[in-house]
Order: C-alpha cells, then structure tokens, then sequence
C-alpha cells in the first residue's frame, strides 16, 4: 500500500510540474519600456528616469560664460567664448535606494542672488510605459530642497544677503516636479513636467511661489548620440513679459527675465553619459536657474555647458 501511495504522490507530482509552465504562459510578464532617457538629467530639467537599485552614479556639471555678449566680437574673444569663465559648477552624488526611488545631494555655485548651494533631492518613479501599451506613460514625482551656505555678500549687494533677515529658512529654496514622459519607439522621446518653485526670501517686486512647466525631448540619433532639447516656460506673467525688470547689481543692472532654454549632445559611453549643450540658463538646479535666469539668447547671451554622468554598482 505505501509503494501505491507514493506511486500516486509522484504521478501528480509530475503532472503539476508539467502543467504549471502552461498556467504561467497565461499570465506573461509585462515588458517595460526602457531608457526614455539615458540620464537623469535632460539638460537643465530633472527626466522621468531613476536609477537602478544600489547604483551611485557620480556627476559634474559646468556652466562657461557668456558665448558672445550683444554678438560684440571683442567682449567673445577678451573671455575666449566664455571658456574662461565658470558661470556656475555642479558637482553631486546620486544613488539607488531601488529600482524607482532614488536620492541625490549636489553643491552648485549658484548664479542668483544666493549663492554656494547644497540641494537635496528625492525622485520616485510610479508609472513604468509597458511595451503593449496597456500603460502608455512613464510618471514619475520629484522634489528638491536648496540651502545657501554662502557668508559673504558675494554681489556687493545693498540687501546683506549674508545677514539673512527672518532667519535660516530664508537660505531655502524648494522645488516640486511631476514628470510625465513617452518613448515613442527607439528615436524619439518626449517628458512634459508640471514644476513648482517656493522661495522663503523675494524681492520686493516678486512672488515667492513660482509655476512653470518643462518641455523637454531626446532624438536617437545612433545607438550611442541622441540630440537633446528642455525649455521651461512660466506662468509668472512677470517672467513673460518686460513688466517685471530686476534692477539690482545681482542680476546685472536692467535686465529682463527669460525662459531657460538649453540643446545639446548626449553621448553614452558605456560607462559614462556624457552631455554638451548650449543654454541661456542662469544655474544648474531647478531652484536657482527657473527663478532667475535673465540672459537673452538673441543677444548671444548663451554659454556652453558640459555634464559626465558615472555609474557604478554598490
């Protein structure tokens, strides 16, 4: 009787493992859409990408000075095209926490008012585009913490930024972005993001709270160069039209506010994804360049830029 028993327990022991293949055909896996973006980073605009659980991926950025200035020769080739100024550096870590949530801190100089930044930053991707487009986005949530650690008034600027008026939360800048992006086959990408900008410390003229979106695409162009493109266009109607005029030596005299615009080259390695752009943005960070930028491309007010982006596993 045991032999039949056990005759039986390894019949039906076959038979599940034989079946058990056709069950998991029934219900495949979803196959996810993968590098909308090869960076985190578009150029200026956070992208709807995060990194891999245990990743650190290492960055430098740098903003040179002005291309040309009023397209005036002379003022291009006293600073060599800008390539002899740093109108702001970047340098940050970014890391994994898994595979859709990530953390990042960078240290920017700053090219507003406030200067030596330290961000913090947070992004959680909760929308992945799936091959079969049952889910044809990819969403993502960011935010972003700004402090200044400057001590000097670094602008010779009447207001003592140093001294800080209310306290150390008027150091802070704040940022909240909602990414929304699709790949739309192997060339073509496109993100819009929804941002939010509160500043504890204005000026008189402005608002502490800023809304603006981002619109930013990549084209495939080779398996390893992609042509790359952001703009951020405000709501702020100040920051659309000449109403609204900085006038202060931080901002350099009568100068208007602009939209940051920025293109430029992505090419990944392998190991590193190295960027090169052209861009009017006044800063690296949401924070700094959204606020404040105020050059003016038509006036060749540009500056060459350049990010190298390294990953490694932990």
């Amino acid at each position: 009787m045991r032999q039949f028993y056990l005759f039986v327990a390894l019949t039906f022991c076959c038979n599940i493992a034989t079946i058990a293949p056709v069950f998991s055909q029934d219900k495949p896996q979803k196959e996810y859409v993968y590098q909308t973006f090869k960076d985190t980073r578009v150029i200026n605009a956070y992208s709807v990408e995060t990194l891999q659980k245990n990743v650190l991926d290492v960055r430098i950025g740098h903003r040179f000075g002005d291309f040309f200035n009023q397209w005036n020769f002379e003022n291009a080739w006293t600073s060599f095209f800008g390539f002899e100024s740093a109108a702001d550096v970047a340098l940050g870590v970014e890391y994994g926490i898994t595979n859709n949530l990530m953390v990042g801190v960078h240290r920017t100089k700053g090219a507003g008012p406030l200067r030596s930044l330290i961000t913090l930053l947070a992004k959680y991707k909760f929308l992945a585009q799936t091959k079969d487009n049952s889910m044809p986005i990819s969403m993502a949530a960011a935010a972003s913490m700004s402090v200044s650690t400057m001590w000097a008034d670094q602008n010779n600027n009447s207001r003592v930024y140093n001294s800080f008026p209310g306290g150390f939360g008027n150091r802070m800048v704040y940022s909240a972005q909602l990414h929304i992006a699709r790949k739309f086959g192997d060339i073509f990408s496109l993100q819009i993001s929804p941002t939010f900008i509160w500043r504890n410390l204005v000026d008189y003229y402005d608002t502490n709270f800023l809304m603006t979106t981002s619109i930013a695409a990549k084209v495939q162009v080779t398996k390893v160069l992609g042509i790359i493109f952001d703009a951020n266009i405000p709501f702020n109607s100040m920051r659309l039209t000449s109403s609204g005029k900085p006038t202060d030596a931080a901002f350099g005299g009568d100068a208007q506010y602009r939209i940051p615009i920025g293109i430029g080259f992505e090419i990944d390695t392998g190991g590193h994804i190295f960027q090169i752009n052209l861009t009017n943005s006044a800063g690296i960070e949401p924070t700094d360049y959204i606020p404040n930028t105020i050059l003016d491309i038509t006036k060749g007010q540009f500056r060459i830029g350049f990010t190298i982006s390294r990953s490694f596993r932990m």
